[in-house]
């Protein structure tokens, strides 16, 4: 029997991952890339905590074709034209999480003595999400227009927002902790989403081996990071960069687009495929 032919899917965070932390470019990246779709050697999927009209508007800076992306930190899988996940090439999108709608009934319910500590997106205005982001007005509208994850802002006492997990998680509602915002999602992560875009290609991809590689720099990447057949850390210059003990897990060499080429290269010259510069 012939060897299966490999396919790759590259499953990657944006910001401080394949987009610079400071300017948001993808620029060193871009070569790599084109090779990549050119040859059709793989598929590279965003998996990201902005929304989706974020992520279309960052599309057109960022050399990405259009089928397949993750948003909300794993709540949407957004399958634009024809991809594995669907039998014709209309978009699509597959809610993993927690519609919207559902999440702000659910904080509304909430006793007004805890209620009333919550300052979420759906309560500010543009000009309010611009103060507290330091978001531009279009940048600003985009961050709120979302599916399923709520970003809140919280003034009261750790016991009170104990209090607020404990209520919501009845209906199946975590409290995350960001860097500024705490977040108000269902149970999907970024980890679960990816499982469903392997399994989908593994179906309708029978003559290829599916190898999966996922990049990120935050902690909310770490499981889907683990979970690929090859894992890469992008180290954080700002902060801390996030370790596992995993060994099919690498960090890369630098940060940004920079060291995500090269980790991707040197992934690819492992599996034989040293890709043409033409």
């Amino acid at each position: 029997m012939a060897k299966p032919s490999n396919h790759i899917l590259i499953f990657t965070d944006l910001d401080g991952t394949l987009l610079d932390h400071h300017n948001y470019s993808a620029k060193p990246a871009a070569g790599l890339i084109k090779r990549l779709y050119d040859q059709g050697t793989a598929d590279i999927i965003p998996v990201t905590s902005k929304t989706q009209s974020e992520l279309l508007w960052l599309r057109k800076s960022i050399p990405l074709q259009n089928n397949l992306s993750v948003t909300e930190n794993g709540s949407v899988i957004h399958a634009c034209g024809s991809s594995p996940l669907f039998d014709d090439d209309r978009s699509h999108s597959i809610m993993l999480g927690i519609r919207y709608r559902a999440i702000l009934e659910q904080v509304a319910k909430l006793p007004q003595s805890l209620r009333h500590h919550i300052t979420g997106f759906a309560d500010m205005s543009v000009e309010d999400v611009m103060a507290v982001t330091g978001l531009v007005v279009d940048d600003a509208r985009r961050a709120q227009d979302r599916e399923a994850t709520e970003p809140f802002l919280w003034s009261g006492s750790d016991a009170e927002l104990s209090a607020v997990q404990e209520i919501l998680i009845e209906e199946n509602i975590q409290v995350q902790r960001g860097g500024r915002f705490y977040h108000l999602t269902g149970q999907a992560t970024k980890e679960h989403a990816m499982a469903k875009i392997i399994s989908a290609f593994v179906d309708r991809k029978p003559g290829f081996q599916i190898i999966s590689i996922a990049l990120g720099d935050g902690p909310n990447d770490l499981a889907m990071i683990e979970a690929a057949d090859f894992g890469v850390i992008m180290p954080n210059p700002d902060g801390v960069t996030i370790e596992t003990a995993k060994p099919h897990v690498r960090t890369a060499p630098v940060p940004g687009p920079e060291g995500w080429v090269i980790a991707i290269q040197e992934i690819l010259a492992e599996l034989g495929l040293n890709l043409s510069e033409s």
